[in-house]
C-alpha cells in the first residue's frame, strides 16, 4: 500500500503519501566554504582582540585606581564580562531554536 493515495473521511480529500514540507539538502558551494572560512577567521580575530582588550582594561585599572580598590573594580569588570557573554549566548541559542 506504499505509494498509493488513500481517501480520507474529510469530504473526499486525498492524502498524499509524501509530506508537502519535505526538505531537500542543498550541496555546499564554494561560496558556502568561503563564508565558513571567513566566519572562522573573523571569530579568531575577535577572540584575540577580546583577550587583548581585557588585558588593556586590567592595565588601566591598575593605573587609574588605588591599590586597595583594584580587587573591587576587577570583580565588577569581570562580572560585567560574564553577564555580557551569557546574554550573547542566550540570544544566539534562542535565535537557533526559532
Amino acid at each position: 500500500m506504499s505509494g498509493e493515495l488513500k481517501e480520507t473521511g474529510n469530504m473526499g480529500q486525498v492524502q498524499s503519501p509524501v509530506p508537502a514540507k519535505a526538505k531537500e539538502k542543498k550541496e555546499a558551494s564554494m561560496e558556502d566554504y568561503f563564508r565558513a572560512g571567513l566566519f572562522i577567521l573573523v571569530g579568531l580575530l575577535l577572540a584575540i582582540s577580546v583577550l587583548q582588550f581585557i588585558g588593556s582594561v586590567d592595565q588601566v585599572i591598575y593605573t587609574w585606581f588605588e591599590s586597595e580598590y583594584i580587587p573591587i573594580i576587577k570583580a565588577v569588570f569581570d562580572l560585567a564580562v560574564v553577564v555580557f557573554c551569557l546574554y550573547v549566548l542566550k540570544f544566539h541559542l534562542l535565535k537557533k531554536k526559532l
